[in-house]
């Protein structure tokens, strides 16, 4: 009764095969199959001089059996594969890079030295404008109706004149989209109210003349007047 059991339910399972299962079976069952003897090639390898059941090369030393085929199950294909495996270590890279971020951020050594870099590029944004301010008041006390370069003076006052000026040259107009960094300006723009009108921002001055301004002055940056 047992064995009449496992019998049906044998042939059931053999009757609902997927076909993928009966595929591959198939595909295994001709790649396993010797030539038959009625093929057009196995005539022509006769005519040849092969004989069934020996190799071919001229010591028949060659293989008896053909090269098995390894049938790949899955669909995707080592194009597939790879481009997983790449994007997955690029997964990886960016979690191990993130970490290493959050690791700086919590760093109290990193944390002090962003907070520092970060009040030092506040106060030279806060150095420059007053710088440009300064420059526009003391030029225009000169009769100067334009600065020397266009970041001398506060962008307002440039937006207001410029509504009146003239189109410039396309030449003149490419010198003056070179951009500087904000401490290079400052550097540029300190030295000139210092060369210009003995004036330093720090020491908030106007010094009678050169020797006047070394004199008094600490130095020609806010480091030198923080001592």
């Amino acid at each position: 009764m047992e064995k009449k059991k496992r019998q049906k339910d044998t042939v059931h399972q053999q009757r609902f095969k997927s076909i993928k299962k009966v595929q591959e079976e198939r595909l295994e069952e001709g790649l396993s199959t010797a030539i038959s003897h009625d093929n057009k090639g196995f005539s022509m390898l006769q005519k040849m001089g092969y004989k069934p059941g020996t190799s071919l090369g001229k010591q028949s030393q060659g293989r008896l059996e053909p090269v098995a085929v390894e049938v790949k199950s899955d669909r995707m294909g080592l194009g597939w594969q790879q481009m997983i495996t790449d994007h997955r270590k690029k997964l990886q890279e960016r979690k191990h890079h993130k970490k290493q971020r959050q690791q700086a951020e919590t760093d109290p050594e990193k944390f002090r030295q962003r907070l520092c870099n970060q009040r030092q590029e506040k106060f030279l944004l806060q150095d420059l404008m007053k710088s440009q301010r300064v420059c526009h008041q003391l030029d225009s006390k000169k009769n100067l109706i334009e600065p020397v370069e266009s970041w001398f003076w506060p962008s307002y006052v440039l937006k207001d004149t410029e509504e009146d000026a003239e189109e410039d040259d396309e030449e003149e107009k490419d010198e003056e989209d070179i951009e500087f960094e904000p401490e290079v300006k400052l550097n540029i723009l300190t030295s000139y109210l210092r060369s210009t009108y003995f004036y330093c921002i720090w020491c908030g001055t106007v010094y009678e003349d050169e020797r006047d301004l070394k004199q008094d002055c600490p130095g020609p940056t806010r480091a030198d007047h923080n001592d």
